[in-house]
């Protein structure tokens, strides 16, 4: 999961953090750390990679309403949204049988 552009408040980082990993539909081990958003300068961008968690349709649903409700909080207000499923029946890719959706925030 990748939100990029400007930087967001520490508190809506750590809001992101406690919800996304608890609404995935594996179960964290309680050896391994829950992943953490990480910032990289270039492109300027908020990163959390959820290595070995899988998402069903309902639980990607809660997470992106997680992400809303939380830059909602910071004043954000969600301008757009755009989804996409990739087919693995028209071409054979790594990102075959999965979904991107974006969703486009401003604030005034």
């Amino acid at each position: 999961i990748c939100l990029m552009g400007t930087t967001l408040r520490e508190e809506t980082v750590k809001k992101i953090d406690a919800a996304l990993p608890r609404l995935s539909t594996t179960s964290m081990s309680p050896k391994q750390d829950p992943p953490k958003c990480q910032f990289t300068t270039n492109p300027p961008h908020w990163n959390i990679t959820m290595s070995n968690q899988h998402a069903d349709l309902i639980s990607q649903s809660y997470m992106l309403l997680a992400i809303i409700e939380a830059l909602e909080g910071e004043d954000w207000k969600m301008k757009a949204a755009h989804g996409i499923s990739h087919s693995s029946h028209q071409w054979h890719s790594v990102d075959a049988g999965m979904s991107t959706t974006r969703l486009f925030f401003h604030r005034k």
